[in-house]
């Protein structure tokens, strides 16, 4: 971890020494080969004998204009020291007369001794205002050109080098801003891209714990998406399951309000209205059951029992709730010899939103067909109608079928 923690700065210290380096080559490159070529050149032309003819001239200028003679130590040193001038002597008949390396000497007075002439020196004539006098100056001027040459190497060099690094640094800084446009599309929601990951420094890490937090984020808002959607959908399915009940309460409610029933049956109905009551009642006190978190719960069952008893009480009910509403039955009802476990407040609903929808969408005048099976694994309990022909005027809320 502590490596690829480094790694940002490993990349960046690699990326100053490759600037440096080829900066360092390309340096090299324009001193040494660029003064190879000057040195060739200086020394195959002209450059410096006419450099020092300038200076003779400027020099004979200089003495007619101030009438200087080669007495005149002080003027003569003051103008070698403007012109940069490496070694200036002057001669008169092989004499030695001045020399800038001993200015303050007059040479000329206490030097007898002739100077020996040599053919490699040139000399130069001068007028000064006592004589002419042979002039030897001594100069580098193209030491002013390896000057530039340095410079302008330093120059390109330092340029390349930042090139280099900026260049290098570039993909870092572009990454940093793909980084901020992708933080700035999920703040305003925009969960679905993922943030781009490239490579493993530290830049990286930051993307990943981005992306992380951005498909918390996605994960978070899709549950609470998810339970909205719950809670809508459990007002809307408990509205469904209590609709069957309470028209059910009130059939047998205006039985008993009207006396239309046989001597002898106001305690059955009596049962019944408690027993419709109290499953509106469960219906109830079961909305936090079918929350959302109750949902993932598991369901208790009741110890098994045989399948005739389970459900032939919800079956009786469904009939006579149905007979009610003028509907005929084709039973085939073959119990079979075995037991169910079960949770009946689901039984209920069951049987309730079947007998909601035949209410809605079967034909009256065809029967409702209930059959029991033997499975090979267990039993079946099968209800089938025939459907109304035409627009029945009932709008489906779509909520039946997932109920059951």
């Amino acid at each position: 971890m502590k490596r690829k923690a480094s790694s940002l700065t490993a990349q960046l210290g690699a990326l100053l020494l490759l600037s440096a380096g080829l900066g360092t080559l390309l340096f090299c490159a324009v001193y040494f080969g660029g003064g190879a070529l000057m040195e060739q050149y200086f020394e195959h032309s002209d450059f410096q004998e006419q450099a020092i003819l300038r200076r003779v001239e400027h020099l004979q200028d200089h003495v007619s204009k101030n009438e200087l003679s080669t007495k005149d130590v002080q003027e003569i040193t003051h103008w070698t020291k403007k012109q940069a001038v490496i070694l200036l002597e002057i001669y008169r008949s092989n004499v030695l007369l001045y020399s800038s390396s001993a200015p303050d000497q007059l040479l000329g007075e206490e030097n007898e001794l002739e100077a020996p002439y040599y053919n490699w020196v040139s000399y130069y004539q001068v007028a000064f205002s006592d004589g002419e006098a042979e002039v030897v100056i001594y100069a580098n001027d193209t030491y002013r050109w390896f000057m530039i040459l340095t410079v302008a190497g330093l120059i390109l060099s330092f340029l390349l080098f930042l090139l280099v690094f900026l260049r290098g640094c570039r993909n870092v800084v572009r990454y940093i801003c793909l980084l901020s446009e992708e933080i700035q599309v999920m703040e305003v929601g925009g969960l679905e891209a993922p943030v781009t990951i490239q490579g493993e420094h530290e830049l990286a890490q930051l993307a990943k714990s981005l992306d992380s937090m951005r498909v918390a984020f996605k994960k978070q808002r899709e549950r609470e998406a998810a339970l909205f959607q719950a809670n809508q959908a459990l007002i809307t399915e408990m509205s469904h399951d209590l609709r069957t009940p309470l028209t059910t309460l009130q059939i047998y409610t205006d039985i008993l309000r009207f006396k239309k029933y046989a001597p002898g049956q106001l305690d059955e109905y009596l049962a019944k209205v408690d027993g419709k009551a109290a499953q509106i009642k469960q219906l109830a006190e079961n909305l936090f059951e079918y929350s959302l978190v109750s949902r993932g719960q598991e369901i208790v069952l009741d110890k098994p029992a045989p399948f005739r008893e389970v459900f032939h009480d919800s079956l009786s009910e469904m009939a006579a709730y149905l007979g009610q509403r003028g509907f005929s039955f084709e039973l085939e009802l073959d119990w079979p010899a075995l037991s169910v476990a079960v949770h009946p407040p689901y039984i209920k609903r069951i049987i309730d939103n079947i007998s909601s929808n035949i209410v809605k969408y079967a034909d009256p005048s065809k029967p409702i067909g209930i059959k029991t099976a033997l499975l090979e694994n267990g039993a079946a309990l099968s209800v089938w109608n025939a459907v109304q022909a035409g627009d029945t005027g009932q709008e489906s809320t779509q909520i039946g079928l997932p109920n059951m």
